[in-house]
């Protein structure tokens, strides 16, 4: 009875330490490592004596990915190259690997296999991983973790179960097998795929080839070809089942040659290729850049046979050596512009100075951007400096409306809205920009004195600007500049213009302002005649209007605001001797 609860014991103590809660690692700011200093693994392989382990999965920003689904198998006493790789353009690197050989979970110092210290973040690198001849036959959980070199912790000494500030942990599995004897005849080539891969304006290939016949007297050398059908080149130092080499400058085709040096019998895998079709840029600024340098960038196409421009596709910039980089991929044969749009909304905030949006190389208006024309096949390269202006700050207001429709007196007309609207200098600098809210209106306010036009900007359509604007003292509040979109023609041009300019020549008060549920105004000069109180909106449409005598002194009259939409009014009182205007504010 004794001899069978120990073996119980033993059963339990066995089962409850398979059974132990797996280490994970962790890393302080994971997500800056993905966005910011992209010390994530990014690529790790390793070929075994039977299948293959590829992962090029990206950071997703919790510092560590379970990757058990990826596995291959390995021979006690063998030996094995393993390139990893990271996001990390400026910073150097550690990485090492271990093998849970006694199933644990914890990944002792005993178990490590093989690393690397201070390699660059910017390339793929390769170590050796090495297993002992007593490696326990099964499966078993591989740890790989790379971390930053400046953290003072270095292979071999690194925690697979420790915090550490920026890297990542990946985990996947190994089977161990009985190794793998010599070969025999002629081998298979297997199947070779060539994948691009860029990490923020540094460009690579992987060459993976899998499906050969491996074990002992195997041996890999990749070839390259410029048509894949003859003069096939041995690439140097290329001799692993999976290789990175840097872009080619055109299409190129690769292949990889297997031999048996027992048979001395060779045969190749298939063959894949390359093609290159891309436009790619860096992003400058023409005043102090902002503190988060990330842009929205669009590719536009221009159909010059049906004479249209059309938004294909979008990015946001990432950081290549602390410059913003945007790029496309892949688009074909064809004319195109970009167009750059900053993120950060403190240096690019509408109706205030700062960064406009602006198209490649450095204008504000589609019309003036530089057209790529791009054939497929081949790099091309625009760069964006993006156009700064500046607000000086006043009283002024300027404001209008823009519509939409087919043509002249379409009676279907309809708000143009999330339209970009320029303010600009009399000499077509850009000043600021504001979009056209729902309802099709667009307002400039806290603007100085001076000369102004107002400028609609939509792709694909030709714009008439409006006439020159000038705010001066006593008439520093112009309305009703407003545009009509032309959908058949592709114009937008300005349409009954009204302005209006603040005469203070006649003693009113109007208040509160900002208004709620009504509106007093009222007067403490005696006029003999009657006058118009007129309430319009921003686009000059007539929310009231009510004439008063203005012979009774002090004179007061009250007006019922409930209805009105919340926004800004302008109140005037008109008469043969009497312009007096004023902005208002209602809130609800």
């Amino acid at each position: 009875m004794k001899k069978l609860y120990t073996i119980v014991l033993l059963s339990f103590l066995a089962t409850a330490t398979k059974a132990a809660t797996l280490c994970i690692p962790s890393f302080y700011s994971s997500t800056a490592s993905c966005s910011a200093y992209h010390m994530n693994i990014s690529l790790f392989a390793i070929n075994g004596s039977s299948g293959t382990i590829i992962d090029t999965a990206g950071c997703d920003g919790s510092g560590y990915l379970n990757q058990t689904a990826l596995s291959c198998t390995l021979a006690p006493g063998g030996s094995y190259t393993a390139t990893i790789g990271t996001g990390s353009t400026a910073y150097t690197m550690n990485s090492q690997t271990w093998i849970d050989f006694n199933d644990d979970s914890t990944f002792q110092s005993t178990e490590s296999v093989g690393g690397i210290n201070t390699y660059s973040g910017s390339a793929a690198a390769t170590y050796t991983i090495s297993l002992p001849t007593t490696a326990a036959a099964g499966s078993h959980l591989m740890r790989v973790l790379a971390t930053y070199a400046g953290g003072g912790i270095y292979y071999p000494s690194i925690n697979p179960c420790s915090g550490y500030y920026y890297g990542e942990g990946r985990d996947y599995r190994v089977t161990i097998g009985s190794g793998s004897g010599g070969c025999t005849g002629t081998p298979t080539g297997g199947t070779s795929t060539t994948t691009p891969y860029a990490v923020c304006g540094t460009h690579g290939l992987m060459l993976s080839n899998t499906g050969y016949t491996t074990g002992s007297g195997i041996s890999l050398q990749w070839q390259s070809s410029p048509t894949g059908s003859s003069s096939w080149t041995n690439i140097s130092g290329a001799t692993s089942s999976i290789e990175y080499l840097a872009s080619p400058a055109a299409t190129t085709y690769y292949q990889c040659v297997v031999t048996c040096s027992g048979s001395g019998m060779s045969a190749s895998s298939s063959s894949s290729s390359i093609s290159l079709d891309r436009i790619a840029g860096h992003i400058d600024y023409s005043a102090t850049a902002p503190d988060t340098l990330s842009l929205k960038v669009w590719l536009i196409y221009h159909n010059t046979s049906a004479g249209t421009l059309t938004a294909i596709d979008s990015v946001v910039t990432c950081l290549d050596s602390l410059n913003p980089y945007y790029e496309f991929n892949t688009m074909g044969t064809g004319n195109y512009l970009v167009k750059a749009q900053s993120l950060d909304y403190t240096s690019s905030t509408p109706g205030a100075s700062g960064f406009v949006p602006t198209y490649g190389t450095s204008n504000a208006h589609w019309s003036g951007g530089t057209t790529v024309a791009h054939t497929a096949g081949n790099v091309d390269s625009l760069h964006i400096t993006m156009v700064y202006g500046t607000v000086t700050a006043g009283p002024g207001f300027i404001g209008g409306y823009i519509s939409s429709g087919a043509g002249k007196n379409t009676a279907t007309d309809v708000p143009a809205a999330n339209m970009l609207v320029y303010l600009k200098n009399t000499t077509s600098g850009v000043i600021t920009f504001v979009y056209t809210d729902a309802s099709g209106n667009y307002s400039f306010t806290s603007l100085a004195n001076g000369s102004y036009v107002i400028y609609p900007e939509a792709l694909d359509y030709t714009t008439t600007p409006s006439a020159t604007l000038t705010l001066a003292a006593g008439h520093e509040s112009i309305t009703g500049i407003n545009f009509k979109q032309y959908n058949n023609s592709k114009t937008i041009k300005p349409v009954a213009t009204a302005i209006h300019n603040v005469q203070a020549n006649a003693q009113f008060n109007v208040y509160p302002n900002p208004a709620h549920d009504a509106l007093t105004i009222t007067w403490d000069a005696q006029y003999r005649s009657n006058a118009d109180i007129i309430i319009t909106d921003v686009t000059g449409r007539t929310a009231y209007n009510q004439t008063v005598d203005l012979s009774t002194f002090p004179g007061t009259t009250v007006i019922d605001t409930k209805a009105f939409a919340s926004g800004i009014y302008f109140v005037k009182v008109k008469s043969d001797n009497i312009n007096y205007f004023e902005k208002l504010l209602i809130q609800h």
